[in-house]
């Protein structure tokens, strides 16, 4: 199945920072279009969601460096 590749790593095995990263996405997108709908428009980001989808992006790249191929 080709969309569930997205969740593995290098070697094939899942990643647990690619699921962590995709879980928190996906929750942030549902809150945010659902506070958007009851408001009828576009609700504002805060920044600590967008600094917490940073430092989960961060960490899957830092990550990257560690593994031994």
């Amino acid at each position: 199945m080709r969309a569930l590749e997205f969740l593995q790593g290098g070697h094939k095995g899942f990643s647990a920072t690619r699921l962590a990263f995709l879980l928190w996405a996906v929750g942030v997108l549902v809150v945010w279009m659902a506070d958007s709908i009851s408001q009828g428009q576009l609700a504002p980001i805060d920044y600590s969601i967008v600094t917490m989808i940073g430092i989960l992006m961060g960490g899957k790249t830092l990550q990257r460096f560690g593994e031994k191929e």
